[in-house]
């Protein structure tokens, strides 16, 4: 019985250790998504929104330009980001420029959608941010562990 269940433990082990590490489903996603052109990201961006806000064809346009310019100039901030590690004067300036962006884009949408559509979008949008900050907790723990 013993033998049984030790050759168990070592093939169950075995089995554990021959599969591939997962890669998180985020990660995933962001990668895809930087393979994909400006206009792209665009389109698929204004049509998950019409699909979950309901946005007619006029919003769905103005949707699409507003994310079109975001994804230009993301695309330009990771094409221009410095090799070495920035310092504290530019990592401040980083995130007030993320910040402005952050407010352009919320002011931006303000304007084009109704307010239960802007209520659905910032539930959306919080949701989004708490995924994040736990996706990113899990990483620190990971490297901790390592």
């Amino acid at each position: 019985m013993k033998k049984i269940i030790s050759i168990f433990l070592i093939l169950f082990s075995a089995f554990l250790i021959a599969q591939p590490p997962q890669q998180s489903p985020p990660e995933k996603r962001m990668e895809r998504m930087n393979k994909l052109t400006a206009e792209q990201q665009a389109t698929l961006w204004s049509k998950k929104m019409t699909l979950e806000l309901d946005l007619n064809d006029t919003q769905e346009q103005q949707v699409y330009a507003l994310v079109l310019s975001k994804a230009n100039t993301h695309k330009k901030r990771r094409a221009n980001r410095p090799k070495e590690r920035p310092n504290s004067e530019e990592k401040y300036q980083m995130q007030v420029d993320l910040l402005e962006e952050k407010i352009a884009m919320k002011k931006a949408m303000k304007s084009i959608l109704t307010p239960e559509q802007y209520g659905l979008w910032e539930k959306s949008q919080k949701k989004k941010e708490l995924m994040k900050k736990k996706h990113l907790k899990g990483k620190k723990k990971q490297k901790i562990k390592h």
